[in-house]
Protein backbone atom coordinates (compact mmCIF):
# COMPACT_ATOMS: atom_id res chain seq x y z
CA UNK A 1 0.00 0.00 0.00
CA UNK A 2 1.69 3.63 -1.27
CA UNK A 3 0.75 7.08 0.12
CA UNK A 4 -1.55 7.55 -2.11
CA UNK A 5 -3.66 4.61 -2.01
CA UNK A 6 -3.42 4.90 2.12
CA UNK A 7 -4.66 8.55 1.79
CA UNK A 8 -7.66 7.81 -0.07
CA UNK A 9 -8.55 5.05 2.18
CA UNK A 10 -8.79 7.49 4.93
CA UNK A 11 -10.66 10.23 3.36
CA UNK A 12 -13.56 11.57 5.40
CA UNK A 13 -16.60 10.93 4.02
CA UNK A 14 -17.61 14.27 3.01
CA UNK A 15 -14.88 14.44 0.30
CA UNK A 16 -16.72 11.71 -1.33
CA UNK A 17 -19.42 13.51 -1.97
CA UNK A 18 -17.19 17.02 -3.23
CA UNK A 19 -19.05 17.18 -7.00
CA UNK A 20 -22.16 17.07 -5.24
CA UNK A 21 -21.46 19.70 -2.44
CA UNK A 22 -19.96 21.89 -4.82
CA UNK A 23 -22.59 21.95 -7.31
CA UNK A 24 -25.11 22.46 -3.89
CA UNK A 25 -23.05 25.60 -3.03
CA UNK A 26 -22.70 27.25 -6.65
CA UNK A 27 -27.01 26.26 -6.57
CA UNK A 28 -27.40 28.51 -3.75
CA UNK A 29 -24.82 31.19 -4.69
CA UNK A 30 -26.90 31.99 -8.17
CA UNK A 31 -30.01 32.50 -5.88
CA UNK A 32 -27.98 34.87 -3.79
CA UNK A 33 -26.40 36.71 -6.70
CA UNK A 34 -30.26 37.02 -8.03
CA UNK A 35 -31.09 39.30 -5.89
CA UNK A 36 -27.78 41.45 -5.43
CA UNK A 37 -26.37 41.73 -9.25
CA UNK A 38 -28.19 43.68 -11.82
CA UNK A 39 -26.66 42.13 -14.84
CA UNK A 40 -28.15 38.68 -15.02
CA UNK A 41 -25.91 36.98 -17.47
CA UNK A 42 -23.62 37.00 -14.61
CA UNK A 43 -25.52 34.21 -13.17
CA UNK A 44 -24.95 31.71 -16.25
CA UNK A 45 -21.01 32.68 -15.99
CA UNK A 46 -21.37 31.43 -12.23
CA UNK A 47 -23.34 28.00 -13.10
CA UNK A 48 -21.12 27.19 -15.37
CA UNK A 49 -17.78 27.76 -13.29
CA UNK A 50 -20.44 25.50 -10.77
CA UNK A 51 -20.39 22.75 -13.32
CA UNK A 52 -16.70 22.86 -13.70
CA UNK A 53 -15.16 22.84 -10.86
CA UNK A 54 -17.66 19.86 -9.78
CA UNK A 55 -16.68 18.29 -12.83
CA UNK A 56 -12.43 18.52 -11.66
CA UNK A 57 -13.78 17.35 -8.54
CA UNK A 58 -15.38 14.34 -9.74
CA UNK A 59 -12.78 14.01 -11.94
CA UNK A 60 -10.47 13.45 -9.18
CA UNK A 61 -12.58 10.08 -7.82
CA UNK A 62 -11.58 8.42 -11.39
CA UNK A 63 -9.46 5.55 -9.78
CA UNK A 64 -11.19 5.51 -7.21
CA UNK A 65 -13.20 2.98 -5.89
CA UNK A 66 -15.04 3.44 -2.53
CA UNK A 67 -18.09 3.64 -0.49
CA UNK A 68 -18.93 6.66 1.35
CA UNK A 69 -22.26 6.83 4.04
CA UNK A 70 -22.60 3.88 5.39
CA UNK A 71 -22.67 2.19 1.63
CA UNK A 72 -25.07 4.58 0.40
CA UNK A 73 -22.66 6.63 -2.16
CA UNK A 74 -20.27 4.92 -4.62
CA UNK A 75 -17.48 6.82 -5.97
CA UNK A 76 -16.04 4.27 -8.59
CA UNK A 77 -15.17 4.83 -12.51
CA UNK A 78 -19.03 3.96 -12.92
CA UNK A 79 -20.26 6.82 -11.34
CA UNK A 80 -17.49 9.31 -12.37
CA UNK A 81 -18.30 9.09 -16.01
CA UNK A 82 -22.29 9.38 -15.72
CA UNK A 83 -21.68 12.42 -13.23
CA UNK A 84 -19.30 14.03 -16.04
CA UNK A 85 -21.87 13.19 -18.54
CA UNK A 86 -24.53 14.92 -16.39
CA UNK A 87 -22.63 17.79 -15.73
CA UNK A 88 -21.82 17.95 -19.67
CA UNK A 89 -25.20 17.86 -20.56
CA UNK A 90 -26.16 20.64 -18.06
CA UNK A 91 -23.45 22.68 -19.53
CA UNK A 92 -25.08 22.65 -23.20
CA UNK A 93 -28.08 23.16 -21.57
CA UNK A 94 -27.05 26.36 -19.77
CA UNK A 95 -25.48 27.43 -22.57
CA UNK A 96 -28.14 26.95 -24.95
CA UNK A 97 -30.96 28.62 -22.91
CA UNK A 98 -29.22 32.27 -22.59
CA UNK A 99 -31.55 33.76 -25.35
CA UNK A 100 -34.81 31.96 -23.62
CA UNK A 101 -33.56 33.18 -20.50
CA UNK A 102 -33.37 36.62 -21.18
CA UNK A 103 -37.10 36.54 -21.98
CA UNK A 104 -37.58 36.75 -18.26
CA UNK A 105 -37.70 39.96 -16.13
CA UNK A 106 -37.16 37.69 -13.56
CA UNK A 107 -36.73 34.30 -12.22
CA UNK A 108 -33.38 33.94 -14.11
CA UNK A 109 -31.51 32.76 -10.82
CA UNK A 110 -33.60 30.63 -9.78
CA UNK A 111 -34.09 29.10 -13.34
CA UNK A 112 -30.32 28.42 -13.53
CA UNK A 113 -30.10 26.92 -9.70
CA UNK A 114 -33.05 24.62 -10.76
CA UNK A 115 -30.55 23.38 -13.80
CA UNK A 116 -27.93 22.76 -11.25
CA UNK A 117 -30.10 21.14 -8.44
CA UNK A 118 -31.52 18.90 -11.21
CA UNK A 119 -27.95 17.82 -12.09
CA UNK A 120 -27.47 17.71 -8.84
CA UNK A 121 -29.91 15.29 -8.49
CA UNK A 122 -28.61 13.19 -11.57
CA UNK A 123 -25.24 12.94 -9.60
CA UNK A 124 -26.55 11.48 -6.58
CA UNK A 125 -28.51 8.88 -8.74
CA UNK A 126 -25.09 7.61 -10.35
CA UNK A 127 -23.56 7.45 -7.09
CA UNK A 128 -26.29 5.54 -5.33
CA UNK A 129 -25.52 2.45 -3.77
CA UNK A 130 -29.05 1.69 -2.00
CA UNK A 131 -32.51 2.33 -2.72
CA UNK A 132 -33.51 4.90 -0.08
CA UNK A 133 -30.42 6.95 -1.87
CA UNK A 134 -31.72 6.19 -5.47
CA UNK A 135 -35.17 7.38 -4.42
CA UNK A 136 -34.21 10.33 -2.82
CA UNK A 137 -32.53 11.85 -5.75
CA UNK A 138 -34.75 10.78 -8.22
CA UNK A 139 -37.32 12.77 -6.44
CA UNK A 140 -34.89 15.27 -6.22
CA UNK A 141 -34.67 15.60 -9.81
CA UNK A 142 -38.23 15.01 -10.58
CA UNK A 143 -39.26 17.66 -8.65
CA UNK A 144 -36.87 20.01 -9.93
CA UNK A 145 -37.90 18.88 -13.41
CA UNK A 146 -41.80 19.66 -12.34
CA UNK A 147 -40.70 23.36 -11.37
CA UNK A 148 -38.84 23.56 -14.71
CA UNK A 149 -41.71 22.70 -16.85
CA UNK A 150 -44.15 25.17 -15.42
CA UNK A 151 -41.31 28.02 -15.55
CA UNK A 152 -42.90 30.09 -18.33
CA UNK A 153 -46.06 30.56 -16.25
CA UNK A 154 -48.90 30.20 -19.12
CA UNK A 155 -51.83 27.85 -19.55
CA UNK A 156 -49.73 25.49 -21.24
CA UNK A 157 -46.78 24.61 -19.26
CA UNK A 158 -49.28 25.07 -16.45
CA UNK A 159 -50.98 22.24 -17.58
CA UNK A 160 -48.46 20.77 -18.54
CA UNK A 161 -46.61 20.57 -15.22
CA UNK A 162 -49.92 19.56 -13.37
CA UNK A 163 -49.86 16.70 -15.50
CA UNK A 164 -45.74 15.94 -15.11
CA UNK A 165 -46.56 16.19 -11.35
CA UNK A 166 -49.67 13.55 -11.35
CA UNK A 167 -47.74 10.94 -13.21
CA UNK A 168 -44.67 11.14 -11.30
CA UNK A 169 -46.24 11.21 -8.03
CA UNK A 170 -48.40 7.75 -9.26
CA UNK A 171 -44.96 6.50 -10.72
CA UNK A 172 -43.40 7.14 -7.21
CA UNK A 173 -46.38 5.76 -4.82
CA UNK A 174 -45.94 2.31 -7.22
CA UNK A 175 -42.50 2.21 -7.21
CA UNK A 176 -42.48 2.20 -3.47
CA UNK A 177 -45.02 0.08 -3.21
CA UNK A 178 -43.28 -2.27 -5.31
CA UNK A 179 -40.45 -2.20 -3.24
CA UNK A 180 -42.37 -2.46 -0.05
CA UNK A 181 -43.93 -5.81 -1.21
CA UNK A 182 -40.81 -7.17 -2.64
CA UNK A 183 -39.05 -6.52 1.14
CA UNK A 184 -42.23 -8.29 2.42
CA UNK A 185 -41.65 -11.01 0.41
CA UNK A 186 -39.78 -14.56 2.06
CA UNK A 187 -36.63 -15.39 1.80
CA UNK A 188 -36.07 -18.10 -1.09
CA UNK A 189 -35.14 -21.55 0.35
CA UNK A 190 -32.30 -23.17 -0.94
Amino acid sequence: MNLITWHFERLPDWLGALPEITLLVFAAAVILLDLFVARKGVLAVVSIIGLVVSALFSVSFWDFNRSFFNNMLAADPFAVFFKLLFLGIALLIILASTDYVSKFKRFQGEYYALILISTLGMMLMAAAADLITLFVALELTSVSMYILVSFLKDKKSTESSLKYLLLGATASAVLLTAWRWSSALPAPRS
